[in-house]
């Protein structure tokens, strides 16, 4: 059993150091002065496991949750990168609630609960001193609309050619192990753009044009594995077609040869009074800015999804 403790981010240490001490005088009263000192229940928080639909309706498990939010009969303790174990107070038995947390747009000083995670739950029978281990396993709420899902494993690709005088117009299907995003034995392709070049530019939209709620949580999920620096964002369009606007949302930088993911938030900016009945297309934008003539830039299991 593992019985060391993962200290938290600055960012997390702040907010489970005033959590805790909250939480500590409501479970134990306001008189800490003359009581008999409390032996600490700990609990230790394993990784996360996301499990989706076997129908793909809801695309790959692939996550990347970083924090675990921990709340006891209601209180929060605090937030806490995984694996981690915590020393809580509290006696009898207690309701465990376990949020997931992500970096929102990759922003190590932006973490927040993702929404579209249910949370794990449990009642426990708390032992003082004894640990109790958790491996939270979370599913989506079942009231998240998957807009649009594109992992490639049809062998289908629901981009197109867009912007201007964009010199790499082309997306590619890799079937080769060694450059798909493998993350289980279901995933087999993987999208990628090869460059000819250093300096070429490389840009390609959604076929479709998606219609998402004002001011609701609206997110883009995606793996990516790059060369060269990227950037990720939407066009804009009114209710005959005509194009409104063209929005960078995100800037990705390479990753060396690294898959990773991202949970981009888009919500802020097509909530832009703007953008009253619009309807939009996701694009990704790169330029070789390697030394690499023929860099290359791979995608993959990209959702657009929302409440």
């Amino acid at each position: 059993m593992i019985t060391y403790f993962k200290k938290p981010s600055n960012f997390l240490k702040s907010l489970t150091v005033i959590a805790s001490i909250a939480t500590i005088l409501l479970l134990n009263g306001c008189n800490t002065f003359d009581r008999e000192e409390q032996t600490p229940v700990y609990f230790f928080i394993d990784t996360f496991s996301l499990t989706t639909k076997s129908d793909n309706s809801q695309g790959s498990n692939a996550h990347d949750i970083k924090d675990a939010w921990v709340y006891v009969d209601g209180q929060l303790i605090g937030a806490f990168e995984v694996p981690v174990t915590i020393p809580v107070l509290a006696m009898d038995t207690a309701r465990i609630t376990i949020l997931a947390g992500i970096k929102k747009n990759g922003r190590s000083d932006d973490r927040e609960i993702y929404p579209f995670y249910k949370a794990a739950q449990d009642t426990m029978v708390l032992v003082p001193g004894r640990i109790d281990s958790f491996f939270p396993k979370i599913r989506y709420h079942d009231s998240t609309e998957f807009k649009w899902i594109e992992d490639f494993e049809d062998r289908t690709i629901s981009f197109e050619p867009s912007g201007v005088d964009i010199e790499e117009d082309s997306m590619r299907l890799t079937y080769d192990p060694s450059e798909v995003y493998r993350h289980s034995n279901l995933n087999q392709v993987s999208g990628y753009i090869e460059f000819d070049s250093i300096n070429q530019r490389f840009e390609n939209s959604t076929i479709s044009k998606f219609a998402v709620p004002r001011n609701s949580s609206t997110y883009l999920e995606m793996n990516y594995n790059l060369e060269t620096e990227a950037q990720i964002g939407f066009y804009a369009y009114d209710q005959v077609g005509i194009l409104i606007d063209r929005v960078n949302v995100l800037y990705l930088f390479k990753t060396d040869g690294e898959w990773k993911k991202s949970y981009i938030s888009l919500n802020e900016d097509m909530s832009d009074p703007r953008f009253t009945n619009a309807t939009f297309k996701i694009f990704i934008y790169a330029k070789n800015f390697s030394d690499n003539p023929n860099a290359r830039v791979y995608f993959d299991n990209l959702k657009l999804l929302h409440f």
